[in-house]
């Protein structure tokens, strides 16, 4: 039996080079999921006046905090190597006209709403209608910087498609914000709202198991908040494979065998496929099992299974963009 060497070889050689990319996107996403899945869970508690409910809403404000400083230096990292790598790009993170302004002030102000959010915990527990409306005010920061993120992305490569050095357009940054994008874009969009939740549900199971023994809630609130963090994970997840099936089956279109025709696009679509399900099941498992807490290892590799198939996912993309007719 001949094993194929050469495209094995080709998809790990794609898989390395995305797996930057893939760190970025999840601790992105998943900054931008937290102060939501908080906000719901919060909002939850009170509803149903469950203690356990404001526990972990708790604890994701607080991990949303971390996460979005852990953004910041990936953004910041990212800006300081792309200006030094392509010079021209500079201009697009310093310039007054630049659309990236208007990312900076939703990255603000979502930072501005999330420190208070988490360090008024205990202030405010009387008076949970002015927390929740300062969370929300940091979970709307995520949602409006994802669509100026979708936008920015839109205004760049079209601009790039007419020149390989596109110089900033001269119009206010703030009329970025006002510009609906089209269909693809809104689909885009709506992928990204539906992958940040999940990031941020698998960033919950990891951070949960890790403090397990620093918080010490006791073991009826982890056997009550790890299978609802592990809920939160699996049906964003499930959907998001939905929706990544469904944009693979636009692309392809009749030509569906192109999926399976290349040996590398079918490996790296493969072993994403194959990581996902895995980290479904340690998450079904959990949401399944007396004792949750078992299942600590699971949840805490689940969120670099995730960066992982995110990577081979990026680099099938590629591989396929690249064989289409």
């Amino acid at each position: 039996m001949n094993i194929p060497m050469e495209p094995i070889r080709l998809a790990a050689q794609l898989t390395t080079q995305m797996l930057p990319k893939a760190f970025i996107d999840f601790a992105t996403l998943a900054a931008i999921g937290a102060p939501i899945l908080a906000v719901i869970l919060e909002i939850t508690a009170k509803a149903r006046k469950k203690i356990f409910y404001d526990k972990l809403a708790g604890q994701i404000a607080t991990l949303s905090l971390i996460l979005y400083l852990l953004f910041m230096l990936c953004l910041s990292g990212a800006a300081v190597y792309f200006s030094r790598k392509i010079p021209w790009v500079q201009d697009w993170f310093i310039n007054p006209s630049s659309p990236l302004m208007m990312l900076y002030i939703t990255l603000g102000v979502t930072l501005l709403s999330l420190i208070p959010y988490k360090y008024s915990w205990k202030k405010l527990k009387k008076n949970k209608a002015l927390h929740i409306s300062i969370g929300t005010a940091g979970a709307l920061g995520g949602v409006a910087t994802i669509h100026v993120a979708t936008i920015i992305m839109k205004s760049f490569f079209s601009l790039q498609t007419e020149s390989i050095a596109p110089a900033v357009p001269q119009v206010p940054f703030y009329s970025y914000f006002y510009e609906i994008p089209g269909t693809a874009g809104l689909c885009l969009a709506a992928l990204y709202l539906i992958m940040a939740i999940s990031f941020a549900a698998t960033a919950g199971g990891l951070y949960l198991a890790l403090r397990r023994n620093k918080d010490n809630f006791g073991r009826d609130y982890y056997k009550f908040s790890l299978p609802v963090i592990s809920k939160w994970a699996l049906i964003p997840t499930l959907a998001q494979l939905a929706a990544v099936v469904a944009i693979f089956y636009y692309l392809c279109g009749p030509n569906i065998e192109i999926l399976y025709g290349d040996l590398t696009t079918a490996i790296c679509l493969g072993v994403s496929l194959g990581l996902t399900i895995l980290c479904c099941a340690i998450w079904i498992v959990t949401c399944k099992s007396e004792t949750p807490m078992r299942h600590k290892i699971g949840l805490g590799l689940a969120p670099f299974f995730i960066i992982a198939a995110h990577a081979t996912l990026m680099a099938g993309a590629m591989k396929l963009y690249l064989t289409l007719p």
